[in-house]
């Protein structure tokens, strides 16, 4: 089962057509751990509950642009 953010986000949409986030995370089943139990949030690698970024470098550049433009 996938979760998925409520729609009407518009930035989100945008990042979301672009690949840069996912917002379809699946369930987090530990039959597919290795090791350690993954973080669930983590705000530092860009990991949220139910959107994450593809990579750190995609959330700095989306935030410096958004800084330039704002």
């Amino acid at each position: 089962m996938f979760c998925s953010v409520e729609r009407g986000v518009p930035i989100m949409d945008r990042l979301t057509d672009l690949n840069l986030i996912v917002d379809t995370i699946p369930e987090r089943d530990p039959l597919l751990w290795a090791g350690e139990e993954p973080p669930e949030k983590d705000l530092g690698l860009g990991i949220g509950r139910r959107v994450t970024w593809q990579t750190p470098f995609h959330r700095e550049a989306v935030k410096k642009a958004l800084k330039l433009l704002g």
